[in-house]
């Protein structure tokens, strides 16, 4: 390999991997703002007529509704804060802005469960009239809009928390509006107006389970956690595996953002090493690390001696 052709090479990979991270957050962009705009309207109306119905399960799924799309704001300005490009003040960019805006939502999604829980139990103890027929209309409707919505996210979501926040909402409100169905066919056919209240808890529980696994998942990467899907282990053996390369230490996995995995080594060469015989192993650990693991933002320092620390062993 010549002197010019490497740093060509590594030039091209970069861009290539920060084409794509752009492409698929243009995607992610795109698709939240029409969800949005969807979301927004259909919360309208199941408000209205949840009131109109005198019914809990509808009111729920609107104040689930207004979570969602609250969500949806939230993923959208993250999305827009994650785009940005770095700066002297924030080197690394705004990558983790889509992390905290699935942090805030799953904090949502936990009150707001909590809260209809609440409301549902009181309920349960002193079930009201509800108009059944509002209830199986709406909750067609809600059903099918959220299974539009839950398709649209996954085909965009790639490993960003954020849009896997949304997921977890989508899913969870497709579950919901299917018992928000059942409820009001329980409530026209034998008059069970304890039905509405039920509905309401189960919906809340699921949510609040898929939720809870979004908030570890979350805090997880907030930690810099190693993510769970790289393991240092094999990832050190991979890098060793090359016969110039006599030793890695110091080796560091964590998340920049829920789809931006990043790491850090020392790497100790053969005696005599070249920096241009240096240089050339860097790339090609990156591109390795690239096309095996999927991590694409490394860093690595080349050193020529063993400096006798202890860390330099990986903890088993």
């Amino acid at each position: 390999m010549s002197r010019t052709e490497c740093p060509d090479r590594m030039a091209r990979s970069n861009l290539k991997s920060q084409s794509q991270l752009n492409d698929l957050r243009s995607r992610q962009q795109s698709t939240t703002a029409r969800l949005l705009a969807l979301n927004i309207a259909f919360v309208v109306i199941v408000a209205l007529f949840g009131f109109y119905a005198n019914s809990l399960v509808l009111i729920a799924s609107a104040v689930h509704l207004v979570a969602d799309t609250a969500s949806l704001g939230i993923a959208y300005v993250a999305i827009l804060l994650a785009s940005r490009p770095v700066s002297n003040r924030h080197s690394f960019g705004l990558v983790r802005a889509e992390v905290l805006g699935a942090l805030v939502n799953g904090a949502i999604l936990l009150a707001t469960s909590a809260w209809i829980i609440f409301e549902a139990i009181r309920d349960l103890a002193h079930p009201h009239p509800v108009s059944p027929l509002p209830v199986i209309i709406l909750g067609a409707g809600g059903m099918v809009i959220s299974m539009v919505s839950l398709i649209a996210l996954q085909q965009s979501s790639g490993k960003s928390l954020n849009m896997k926040a949304g997921v977890v909402h989508m899913a969870g409100d497709t579950a919901g509006w299917f018992f928000t169905v059942l409820s009001g066919v329980a409530i026209e056919l034998f008059d069970f107006y304890r039905a509405d209240a039920i509905g309401s808890v189960i919906i809340s529980l699921i949510i609040l389970g898929s939720s809870w696994r979004l908030l570890l998942q979350t805090v997880s990467v907030l930690l810099e956690s190693t993510p769970r899907e790289v393991s240092p282990e094999e990832v050190l053996h991979a890098i060793e595996a090359d016969p110039q390369i006599l030793n890695v230490h110091h080796l560091h996995l964590w998340n920049l953002a829920s789809d931006t995995t990043a790491l850090s080594a020392h790497i100790l060469m053969e005696d005599g090493a070249t920096l241009h015989l240096a240089q050339i192993k860097v790339q090609e650990i990156k591109e390795m690390l690239g096309a095996r693991f999927g991590i694409h933002h490394v860093t690595i320092e080349v050193e020529c001696h063993r400096c006798g620390d202890s860390e330099h062993t990986l903890e088993k």
